[in-house]
């Protein structure tokens, strides 16, 4: 625990010592009655400070500032109360949003006064406003002041910004997780038996298009091609998005959410929620049931954050060296993941299974991606600036968009325009926490993905057959489409900014290439290692070793055809035991750390 936990404790054992000193004392008034007692409270009180001290929540504390969020999760079963906390580097959003503002403020500021004149503002596109001519002699003729006040500037960074925690829905994943069970369902009989379970990984492979040895949710589900008859005609939407306002995912400070509670767990249509319907203890609603009626009508749905909590997460969107993006608190599910993968947590309930996820993401490198990707499909005649002709296409930059990237008022837009507009456009959108929740149905495509990377890697594809068989839940031989628990996955990323599309892009599966380049697994091993695991999957097959089959074989030490980070490791490790004298000499002359070591320096070279 902590100072403070360790001072709260202490406070809370004295506080329960003298409450039953007292309280026999005046029941008995007997002296050594008392005296005993008071042995025995200060027992009590020491056995609830060791159970305390035990609690799940004292060994991962949230950041001191964070914002919490009571969130609901409609289950089909019932509602789940999920309760995140929520830091952006270390701060609320809300505070990591004024610390922007004060950097900002600090840049353009030059004379000090603390707020922006005109002529100040105007070095940032944020505050840049191109006014007609009539309007500023109209704000000069009623003494309106120009300048930006630091009032006018949070307003600014408010609007801009948005709400500090957005939720987002995809329901995608759920219709192409079908596709990846008729994949696995070879004879297509409705069940992955056991023959189809062990030719997993050959069905899997098959799927690999792009022969990087990972298999991607679009390569098992590729969407649909346009035919080539068709003209497609270029929008600032080029799909219909996928990501949405979430309906599974609810604030419990929303307005809307007894109506929706009451829309899809209300059966007998009563206006009002019993224990069978949402699936709680008659215990758990006593602590909303103000009524005592034994259900809970609107009113009572409104205070739902009062309920026992389900899950407790604490998540920070930008990650801190040697600290986790994601903890688990608190849960009353039990952990399925093994606590393996960093920044992730799947948790198993008795009517669904649910993971939690943290993204790393530079919302900037993102955005800068996006934005110059858009630029150079804009540049058709390849002069290295776009004019307003070759915007028309966009109807954003019809909306003054254009004026606004535009700084010097040339009628064209260069690169450095674009990149100083999306960083400073991007600031505010940097301190926001982006919640999706995806609904993967029976989840064979998540459930594979153990990791969680958007991908099934070989290491993964070599124990489909035995994740496939622990998704099984009746005693009928094989898995059918709808046996596995309901699978629902929560991610949680950093704010990225789009000017030119769909803004929810960024947190989808199917996020553009481009974007997903930009976030890549953290680098695991040594130097070597990193360079010849070409796909990123933490792994190095026989494909990706540049050395001797022998040198595979010899670091592959538990012979599953795979070398990695650890073993790759340990060869590091026994490069340096060679310089050390050995007297120890195999039958040609050699020491074993010898060979060992010309090994190693193949490996380097």
């Amino acid at each position: 625990m902590n100072r403070v936990g360790d001072k709260l404790m202490r406070a809370m054992c004295e506080r329960s010592r003298a409450v039953a000193v007292a309280m026999f004392a005046r029941t008995w008034g007997d002296r050594r009655l008392t005296h005993v007692l008071a042995n025995v409270a200060t027992s009590l009180a020491s056995a609830v400070a060791l159970i305390a001290a035990a609690l799940p929540l004292s060994a991962a504390e949230p950041a001191k500032t964070s914002e919490i969020r009571d969130v609901i999760l409609m289950l089909e079963k019932g509602p789940l109360h999920l309760r995140v906390h929520v830091a952006v580097g270390g701060q609320s959003p809300q505070d990591a949003r004024r610390a922007s503002l004060d950097r900002l403020l600090k840049t353009l500021d030059a004379d000090g006064d603390g707020k922006l004149s005109q002529r100040e503002a105007e070095r940032s596109p944020l505050f840049r406003e191109k006014q007609r001519p009539k309007a500023e002699a109209f704000l000069q003729e009623i003494g309106a002041s120009s300048a930006f006040s630091r009032r006018d500037m949070e307003q600014r960074f408010e609007r801009f910004g948005g709400e500090t925690v957005v939720y987002r829905q995809n329901a995608s994943t759920s219709e192409s997780d079908n596709t990846v069970f008729k994949m696995l369902d070879a004879n297509k009989d409705g069940v992955v038996d056991a023959t189809e379970m062990q030719d997993s990984v050959d069905l899997l492979l098959a799927k690999d298009l792009d022969d990087d040895e990972c298999v991607t949710l679009d390569e098992l589900a590729p969407p649909p091609i346009v035919p080539a008859n068709q003209l497609a005609v270029p929008t600032d939407e080029p799909r219909p998005p996928t990501s949405t306002v979430a309906d599974l995912l609810r604030d419990t400070n929303q307005l809307a959410l007894a109506d929706q509670l009451l829309l899809k767990y209300d059966k007998d249509r009563n206006r009002k929620l019993s224990t069978d319907e949402l699936g709680w203890s008659k215990e758990r609603l006593k602590t909303c049931d103000t009524d005592g009626d034994g259900q809970l009508n609107k009113k009572e749905l409104g205070g739902l954050q009062k309920s026992p909590v389900d899950i407790e997460l604490a998540v920070d969107v930008v990650r801190k060296e040697g600290q986790p993006m994601l903890r688990t608190l608190a849960s009353l599910g039990d952990r399925t993941d093994g606590d393996k993968y960093p920044d992730l947590a799947t948790i198993s309930l008795p009517t669904a299974v649910v993971t939690f996820s943290s993204r790393e993401v530079d919302p900037f490198e993102a955005s800068m991606t996006i934005a110059l990707r858009t630029f150079n499909e804009l540049d058709v005649d390849n002069n290295g600036y776009l004019d307003k002709d070759e915007t028309m296409t966009r109807e954003r930059f019809g909306r003054g968009l254009f004026d606004q990237i535009d700084a010097d008022s040339d009628g064209k837009i260069f690169g450095e325009e674009m990149k100083e507009f999306i960083r400073s456009r991007g600031e505010p959108v940097a301190t926001t926490c982006q919640i999706t929740v995806f609904d993967d149905g029976a989840g064979f495509f998540s459930t594979l993905d153990s990791n969680s990377d958007r991908r099934i890697s070989m290491r993964e594809m070599r124990y489909a057959d035995k994740t496939l068989v622990k998704m099984q839940r009746d005693d009928k031989p094989g898995l059918g489409e709808f046996e596995p628990a309901r699978r629902y996955r929560i991610e949680f990323v950093r704010g990225i900014f789009n000017p030119f599309g769909n803004p929810d892009r960024p947190a989808n599966p199917r996020m553009p290439q481009a974007v997903v380049e930009t976030i890549k697994p953290r680098p695991v091993g040594p130097i070597w290692f990193q360079r010849w695991d070409r796909n990123n999957d933490g792994d190095i097959t026989w494909r990706e070793f540049l050395g001797p089959r022998d040198a595979f074989e010899q670091l592959d030490a538990d012979r599953d055809e795979l070398i990695d980070p650890k073993e790759a490791e340990s060869a590091v490790t026994a490069k340096a035991e060679t310089r050390k004298p050995k007297t120890e000499t195999s039958t040609n002359g050699q020491s074993p750390n010898a060979v060992r070591g010309k090994t190693e320096n193949s490996l380097e070279h």
